[in-house]
């Protein structure tokens, strides 16, 4: 990656749960975050009031130079451009540059080499990386149609059985304990109230606190043998190149992850909960 002059910069992760914001001057680090921003449906006054609540909190000794926005549903240039806009307001004499949050992936761990880079969150992403740019991708269907393997998908497959009567009552009984939560009410934030990808992906880390727990296990394994067996088809030909990961779900299910790898017969490169460290530290060696 070749950065903007001299001057501070400023990294920012934008995921559906969260976004991170890094300020970076002379060997100077500043963070904060934000609510999540996905740019195909957060709508622009909550990303405007996201950003506005962020710029007050970065140091004022140096003059932003560059910018770095990786976010959730910038891979389109319509939304890319639109982001650029958004960022411009706050910060019309920086370099600006949006990158989708995959491209956060691949220059964290996948840096000049050429990879299947994936991330594993609250949603779910994967692209062919050739190590400068990425050639081929997976569609994002989103959290109704696709994700699997993702915090919502997991989510929504413990909904299901908790709905359904097919959790263990043990399993049943510590869930109900735990969110205070009963049929009616969880269909009610499903159907009625905003944002129910985010309801549904609370619960990983239930799942992962009760990994141990046959049926848990089980929706975990099987949630990541369908992720796996859908993006594979999309890559004819890259047998044989490590496939990274990035995300909360990929780090919290690491073990899991990489039997399920296994017996796809995929290689299981890095795996990182975060890309934001290995960006700031990339940053750092400019």
């Amino acid at each position: 990656m070749n950065y903007p002059p001299k001057g501070a910069h400023l990294l920012i992760d934008a995921g559906g749960t969260k976004t991170a914001f890094a300020w970076l001057y002379d060997g100077k680090l500043f963070r904060c975050q934000g609510a999540g921003i996905n740019a195909n449906y957060t709508p622009e006054a909550d990303i405007l009031r996201i950003l506005a609540e962020a710029v007050p909190q970065f140091p004022k000794e140096a003059t932003i130079r560059g910018i770095d926005y990786y976010g959730a549903g910038c891979a389109t240039p319509q939304n890319a451009m639109r982001m650029e806009s958004y960022l411009r307001m706050f910060f019309p004499t920086a370099e600006i540059r949006v990158w989708s949050d995959l491209m956060a992936a691949c220059h964290a761990l996948a840096g000049a080499r050429e990879a299947i880079v994936c991330i594993l969150g609250t949603g779910a992403a994967s692209c062919h990386y050739d190590g400068r740019e990425m050639v081929g991708r997976a569609p994002s269907l989103g959290w109704m149609l696709g994700d699997e393997g993702s915090g919502t998908d997991l989510g929504k497959q413990l909904i299901t059985g908790y709905l359904s009567d097919t959790l263990p009552h043990p399993v049943r009984t510590a869930f109900e304990e735990r969110y205070r939560l009963n049929r009616e009410l969880v269909l009610h934030k499903l159907y009625q109230e905003p944002k129910p990808n985010l309801f549904l992906s609370q619960f990983a880390p239930f799942l992962k606190e009760n990994i141990a727990e046959p049926t848990i296990r089980q929706i975990v394994t099987e949630a990541f043998a369908l992720f796996f067996l859908k993006q594979k088809s999309f890559y004819p030909g890259c047998d044989g190149l490590p496939w990274h990961f990035t995300g909360s779900v990929a780090a919290h299910f690491e073990e899991v992850l990489r039997e399920a790898a296994k017996s796809a017969g995929c290689e299981t490169g890095e795996i990182a909960g975060d890309p934001m460290e290995r960006l700031i530290a990339k940053q750092n060696r400019q």
